[in-house]
């Protein structure tokens, strides 16, 4: 998940539903989360590509997904 800012409280409510909804309720296998915030202003460009976080995603969805031949 992304987002503009980076304050501790940016992400709080959405993993805590995350977690309530998928998780515990539903019964899915949580397997991590990537929380990337900083991303840029709402009313600006993004820049994303100024953090470190889509080299993040790319090696979480390989430790998601390995491939054969690959670690």
């Amino acid at each position: 998940m992304t987002a503009a800012d980076n304050f501790f409280w940016t992400f709080q409510q959405a993993v805590s539903y995350y977690r309530f909804a998928l998780v515990d309720y539903i019964g899915f296998c949580d397997r991590g989360v990537l929380l990337a915030g900083g991303c840029g202003d709402t009313n600006g460009p993004p820049k994303i590509n100024e953090t470190d976080h889509l080299e993040r995603a790319f090696s979480f969805g390989q430790m998601l997904y390995p491939q054969e031949g690959m670690a």
